[in-house]
């Protein structure tokens, strides 16, 4: 076998094949058997795969692969990479991850555990299990996770707390350190910070709206567009302020789409902005998260936009979306810094 990957498989032909091997001048009948290959080579069958490659024929691939009779592709907590436009997200993988580390956690400190209510409750620290949970990678599959337990402080506690966590750098031999702290710390999104953080979204987009000539209730000037959305934060409808509310909710998720973090702010961070096509994406996403709220609230397409009726003429793709239109969306993305900002934030990449 030596150093070649994959040079076991040429060994297994003949035992899978003849119900035999060979040691030397000695063969070894071993009869009718069942082979059960379990290991950590290739994510999934099809990573195996490498198809009709010299290197994959030199070491017997295309003939180890002839003689199975079925596989399993058993998913670990990390999503599955598919590939390709059309490829369908995995999106259980954080379903996957609960259910390891629950596991992990009942074998390693079950002292965390308490019953409640007739249930076998957790007790772990709402920002942590948010990092567990939703960390982009585990560099080692579940041995990162069962890791990552056994490295931290647990003996003698009944619930898993922040503090029992061990360092950035120890953290980094199973994950981003950087981006669990980041995910570990990012801020609880709910009562007066929220509120704060809708009025900062809908100041901004008064800002940008006001820059490009749309005044409240103005008719004085053709280039002058009304809207009635140009008002204090105080003065909007229930429904436009709970917009602003999901507005900043959604924060986080675009910010992870894009391959970007929160993290508390400090003095020598530089001004912030995004890329241009980190803009546009962002921006498009905004727009759908925005279609999809609209719609569940019960509005529906029309030329022209009614409030009154429930009805406008932005429901439609990004594609075909005013450029008017979509600038307001930019206009949100652009304002994220500023409104992170104000609750002590700043982004990285």
């Amino acid at each position: 076998m030596g150093e070649t990957p994959l040079g076991w498989l040429r060994y297994f032909l003949a035992p899978m094949q003849d119900g035999a091997f060979q040691d030397g001048q000695i063969n070894h009948p071993i009869g009718r058997s069942i082979f059960v290959f379990a290991g950590g080579t290739s994510t999934t069958m099809a990573a195996f795969d490498q198809g009709p490659t010299n290197a994959f024929k030199d070491v017997k691939g295309p003939d180890f692969i002839s003689r199975l009779k079925g596989f399993i592709n058993v998913l670990g907590p990390n999503p599955v990479e598919t590939g390709g436009a059309n490829a369908a997200a995995d999106t259980y993988f954080i379903i996957r991850r609960a259910i390891l580390l629950r596991s992990s956690l009942k074998r390693n400190a079950p002292q965390l555990f308490e019953r409640r209510d007739g249930r076998e409750c957790l007790n772990i620290d709402r920002g942590l299990l948010r990092g567990l949970l939703k960390i982009q990678k585990y560099k080692h599959g579940v041995r990162s996770i069962e890791s990552i337990i056994a490295m931290s402080q647990l003996a003698a506690k009944t619930s898993f707390e922040r503090s029992s966590l061990p360092s950035e750098s120890q953290l980094d031999l199973h994950v981003d350190g950087k981006s669990f702290l980041s995910l570990v710390r990012e801020p609880e999104l709910k009562g007066e910070m929220l509120e704060d953080l809708a009025k900062a979204t809908h100041e901004v987009y008064c800002e940008g709206q006001k820059k490009r000539g749309y005044k409240y209730g103005s008719k004085r000037d053709k280039t002058l567009k009304t809207n009635p959305a140009l008002v204090e934060y105080e003065g909007l409808p229930e429904e436009l302020k709970q917009q602003n509310r999901l507005n900043v909710r959604d924060i986080p998720v675009k910010l992870a789409e894009a391959g970007y973090i929160m993290i508390p702010a400090r003095s020598a961070d530089r001004p912030f902005s995004f890329p241009a096509k980190t803009l546009e994406k962002l921006a498009e996403a905004e727009h759908e998260r925005w279609m999809q709220s609209t719609l569940k609230d019960g509005w529906k397409y029309a030329l022209e936009t009614d409030p009154n009726k429930k009805l406008s003429k932005c429901l439609v793709p990004w594609n075909k979306l005013p450029e008017d239109e979509k600038e307001k969306d930019r206009d949100l993305v652009r304002g994220i810094p500023d409104i992170l900002a104000r609750a002590g934030y700043a982004i990285v990449k």
